[in-house]
């Protein structure tokens, strides 16, 4: 399904199951599709009414290359269009990476949150400038040799071609050079129960959440790491980071019953 956001921009979203509603929020640069790929929608549309997005910029939503479309309130608008169109006032969220940080902005923010959980981000400044140049200035020689015709002297297989064909270049470098503006969030201003988690190997995302345990653990706040796993094992691994993080869902089904 499809609708139109506050700005007039097309966002594909999908419906699955019964029961509460859940969003689900994937990584920077994939599609809601993952999230069925790996086998989520399955387990979880027994227990909840489960929605995934495309959001802005990727998949099957338009993709804006303008930054100025990637601005938070935006984004978080086109999140809450999704829900409004499936008629609910709150809901559940489970994010990993990008969507794992708009989950965290989400609840911070909006009362709507029942429950967050969030995979593969952290509290704190994310999104570095420094960082995301380095990022934009990669994605600009991509950009210049896809439009060139010259992706195999950078040394693409095709596996990395299909990838850049499925994408829009301009598109992602909007939207990471508007990353760099969005508000940064504190353990302390999470209004609804979270349940935070990363893998050992994802030393980039458990580092800084480790620094803030103490923060995080005064907050009421779940925190866990997964042995030897990695930033895409995070969700890729299902059988190890499900269970628990079903657990705590379905404890929203017991405090509405």
């Amino acid at each position: 399904m499809f609708l139109t956001s506050t700005d007039g921009t097309k966002i594909v979203y999908d419906v699955q199951g019964e029961g509460p509603l859940l969003l689900l929020l994937q990584g920077f640069d994939e599609t809601h599709k993952i999230w069925h790929e790996t086998g989520y929608v399955d387990r979880l549309r027994h227990h909840f009414r489960v929605v995934t997005m495309d959001r802005r910029g990727i998949g099957d939503s338009a993709r804006p290359t303008d930054p100025k479309s990637y601005h938070i309130e935006q984004m978080l608008a086109d999140i809450f269009a999704v829900v409004d169109a499936c008629g609910v006032e709150n809901f559940l969220v489970w994010g990993h990476s990008f969507g794992g940080t708009l989950a965290l902005l989400l609840a911070s923010r909006s009362p709507r949150i029942i429950r967050a959980i969030v995979a593969g981000s952290f509290f704190g400044r994310i999104y570095f400038e420094e960082r995301i140049n380095q990022i934009i200035s990669e994605l600009r020689i991509i950009d210049k040799a896809q439009q060139e015709g010259t992706l195999k002297q950078l040394g693409f297989d095709n596996e990395d071609m299909l990838w850049v064909e499925q994408r829009t270049i301009p598109a992602l470098i909007a939207c990471w050079q508007a990353t760099v503006r969005w508000p940064i969030v504190y353990p302390d201003t999470i209004r609804c129960p979270l349940y935070i988690y990363s893998g050992s190997d994802d030393r980039r995302i458990t580092k800084p959440l480790l620094e803030k345990q103490e923060e995080i653990d005064a907050q009421g706040i779940t925190l866990r790491i997964f042995d030897h796993l990695d930033h895409d094992q995070e969700i890729s691994e299902i059988d190890i980071v499900y269970p628990p993080a079903e657990a705590f869902l379905r404890q929203a089904i017991q405090e509405h019953n």
